[in-house]
């Protein structure tokens, strides 16, 4: 019998303790993909123009990485997007948001963490293809706009 109640208990404790590491380990994905960047232009994002400041840009949820929240850490705004799994040849060296430029209009369009070789992409807004295709016919094409990560969070 005690050696029932033992196993029992030692079973209990190795439960705990896979479930203490699997939580450690969530948490440590979700704080590694939480960054800091200063944006200094005004952008657009989810059909919003936000103005140039520090970001926090972080994964919304801890379960899935489909869903993006920009936070302006100085004031009360930001925008949630969702966001597709692109694919890279190599694994990134630099963290980085990407925006693809039209004129003096900004779109954000990925956004990179260091260390590897996927990234999220932003599904382009109509208000974007919009401007892309007047880009387009006047014989121009966007610029691709990188910024380094400020800081990790």
């Amino acid at each position: 019998m005690r050696a029932n109640i033992s196993r029992n208990i030692l079973s209990i404790l190795t439960a705990l303790v896979l479930f203490a590491a699997l939580v450690v380990q969530s948490a440590a994905a979700r704080a590694s993909s939480s960054v800091v960047v200063q944006i200094p232009f005004d952008f657009q994002v989810a059909g919003k123009v936000l103005p140039a400041g520090r970001y926090l840009v972080e994964r919304s949820t801890t379960s899935s990485n489909e869903g993006l929240s920009l936070r302006n850490v100085d004031q009360k705004y930001g925008a949630f997007v969702l966001t597709a799994t692109v694919q890279s040849k190599l694994r990134q060296s630099d963290s980085r948001l990407v925006f693809n430029r039209y004129k003096d209009q900004y779109f954000l369009s990925q956004f990179w963490i260091a260390g590897e070789a996927t990234g999220r992409e932003l599904i382009k807004t109509d208000r974007e293809r919009t401007v892309e295709r007047e880009l387009a016919k006047a014989g121009s094409a966007p610029e691709r706009v990188s910024l380094a990560i400020v800081q990790k969070k």
